[in-house]
């Protein structure tokens, strides 16, 4: 079958959910390929602002650039935590699963010095310092114990578990679900029982996100729906969606299903409160689980008719206090950096000179007072701080990190060597045959099917050409079809074997190759109905398909190698990364940067790294490393070794 793309946030919790639903796809429908892209949303681009500050960015803050790739159709499905999901979702989507709920309840995490001495809210001393970013926890800790000071809490599970061992809280409240399923269930001092704590709509239970026209997914999709906690999930986001709460409301809804003799049974409890928590309203009510929908609507009705329409309109005008805050902090941060652009901008065309003529050559520095650089920014540089660089040895003395895998990493080691730095090999990916060559072999059993190769690394075309020949057949069945290449290495590799590449676009991103082939063959019946065979990584960010498909070209990606985590331990990584003190660190593919986080066991490497300035060959790896933490100060336009050995020659000089 052809893959599925799973859209997902980077957190490690999300990812988790994530390669879970992967593994039941993959378990439920052998054959089924599913792959993971990260795609990193508006709230986690605002870890600084407040959940009710992120209020003012609208709904769905942690969905909104999930669901925009679904509509483009980059990727296929989305997994959300459900109590994240909106519950009115853009035209075109719905949810097409819901799993098995996990433990619904809020989990107390204490200091050290408390926990043997707490076992529930009651027991926290008096004023105990608690951290939380939900207001619906805020509201009905304050309801309980209005001594405790309620502190905002942001950040991955792995920060905020840090913050309370560092002594910042007294204690911390996250969900159990979260907890457990990253294996920290041993950190939970005590769960809190519904009595003192509702728990979130739709908490503990995954949702999966489609589009509606999409059936082939949907059918894939529906082996996941448990019943139970659909009903009562949908029940609990009726509620939600008919008082027009999100997650700057204090609201909370819970509804579980039994079976007995009259049916399935729902009983659904909710509750509005304010944000101090001084007014809480609690309603419940108990039906048919098939109809637990139309019961969340009549509860709501109910909580509406006790007084929670006023709670809501009180809140929505701190919202929009709120939100005129945060908004003008965010226009004065797009003034600063426009200002420093322009001022960038005109320093960079006072400085312009020619490109160097080589690919590695850099510019002279006798009398020059900026190095320009096309392809990243141009720095002032003074005279003073140049004159003892010598021109032929722009590196010298500097000492560069390099994650790439020792056989691909030969050319770019002489290249820094040349230009007179010093290479630390510290390999954080190995490439290795694929799992298993079922895929592949079948594809060259079937070759006449394909009327395009496409090949988007040097590692996909020896991989291939290897199983080819191993398999018996000839170079020749290869001149049928039509190639094209990402990326000049890629070419190389394939002109070296004697195979004519057809397209090979100037810059190496899957647009860029739609354009071309739009460019050579145009979007009529040349195109359209044509089948492409991609041998690739199965961890392959699978990019080039939905763009190829949406000029209608097939594309059916096979795993053709693998790229695994090589056998340094994280205490041999550290060490080494700690012993190199490096100038800088090249990334030169996502995976070299999630395989060192996931060596040294983190999610957030700035800590590791945090002498040496950052350089990526291209958006995607630059996105990878944002995502885990880092600054990246150099990534060139062009996502080749020679363009990022050339930017860090001349951000040498510069320095």
């Amino acid at each position: 079958m052809p893959n599925l793309i799973i859209g997902s946030r980077g957190s490690k919790l999300a990812l988790w959910q994530s390669n879970w639903i992967k593994e039941q796809l993959e378990r439920i429908h052998p054959g089924l390929v599913v792959e993971i892209e990260i795609i990193k949303t508006t709230g986690d681009k605002m870890q600084e602002v407040s959940l009710a500050g992120l209020a003012g960015a609208g709904k769905g803050v942690f969905t909104k650039e999930i669901e925009d790739a679904l509509l483009d159709r980059r990727i296929d499905l989305a997994v959300h935590s459900l109590k994240d999901l909106p519950t009115v979702l853009p035209d075109g989507l719905h949810i097409a699963a819901i799993t098995e709920r996990v433990d619904v309840r809020d989990a107390l995490i204490c200091s050290e010095t408390l926990r043997g001495k707490v076992k529930a809210i009651r027991d926290l001393p008096q004023g105990a310092r608690v951290g939380t970013s939900s207001l619906r926890r805020r509201a009905q800790l304050l309801h309980l114990r209005p001594d405790l000071e309620i502190i905002e809490l942001r950040g991955n599970v792995d920060t905020r578990l840090r913050k309370v061992d560092e002594g910042q809280y007294d204690a911390i409240i996250l969900a159990s679900a979260g907890l457990i399923r990253l294996g920290f269930g041993e950190r939970i001092t005590a769960k809190i029982e519904k009595g003192e704590m509702l728990s979130a709509v739709g908490q503990g239970a995954l949702g999966i996100e489609s589009r509606i026209d999409d059936q082939r997914t949907n059918m894939l999709l529906e082996a996941l729906n448990h019943w139970p906690t659909r009903y009562a999930a949908e029940a609990e986001r009726a509620v939600l969606r008919e008082l027009g709460g999100g997650c700057a409301v204090p609201i909370a809804a819970f509804g579980l299903v039994k079976s007995n003799q009259k049916g399935e049974r729902l009983t659904l409890e909710a509750l509005v409160a304010d944000v101090d928590g001084k007014t809480l309203i609690r309603k419940s009510a108990k039906g048919s689980a098939h109809e637990g929908e139309a019961m969340g609507l009549q509860l709501a009705e109910s909580l509406v008719a006790a007084g929670a329409r006023e709670l809501l309109a009180k809140r929505k005008e701190e919202n929009a206090e709120q939100t005129e805050r945060t908004e003008q902090t965010e226009s004065q941060k797009r003034a600063r950096t426009e200002k420093a652009e322009v001022e960038q901008t005109e320093i960079q065309q006072e400085a312009r000179t020619e490109k160097p003529e080589t690919l590695l050559s850099v510019p002279s520095v006798t009398s020059v007072r900026s190095i320009p650089y096309s392809d990243s920014e141009a720095v002032p540089v003074a005279e003073s701080e140049v004159e003892s660089v010598d021109p032929e040895k722009p590196l010298a003395g500097r000492r560069v990190l390099l994650t790439r895998a020792p056989k691909q990493s030969s050319e770019m080691t002489r290249m820094l060597q040349k230009l007179g730095a010093e290479v630390i090999a510290c390999p954080t990916i190995e490439i290795k045959p694929p799992t298993t060559w079922e895929q592949l072999d079948y594809a060259l059993v079937h070759l006449s099917w394909y009327d395009w190769l496409a090949f988007t690394s040097a590692n996909g075309v020896e991989y291939f050409l290897r199983r080819l020949d191993e398999l018996g057949h000839g170079r020749a069945e290869l001149m049928s079809h039509r190639v094209c290449a990402v990326g000049r290495k890629t070419a190389e590799k394939l002109a070296s074997e004697q195979i004519a590449v057809d397209v090979m676009p100037e810059r190496f991103t899957a647009e860029a190759l739609v354009e071309e082939f739009i460019k050579r063959f145009g979007v009529g019946h040349r195109l359209r109905g044509s089948r492409m065979l991609l041998p690739a990584a199965k961890v392959t960010r699978d990019v080039i398909r939905p763009a190829m498909e949406k000029i209608g070209v097939h594309v059916e990606v096979v795993e053709a190698y693998q790229t695994v985590l090589p056998s340094m331990s994280g205490a041999e990584a550290m060490k080494l990364i700690r012993e190199a003190n490096a100038d800088y660190i090249i990334f030169t593919s996502p995976s070299t940067v999630g395989n060192l986080a996931a060596i040294l066991e983190t999610d957030h490497l700035a800590p590791h790294l945090a002498n040496s300035r950052v350089a990526c060959i291209g958006p995607v790896t630059s996105d990878a490393a944002r995502l885990h933490g880092l600054e990246v100060h150099l990534q060139p336009k062009e996502h080749t070794g020679q363009a990022i050995v050339r930017a860090l020659a001349v951000d040498s000089l510069q320095r």
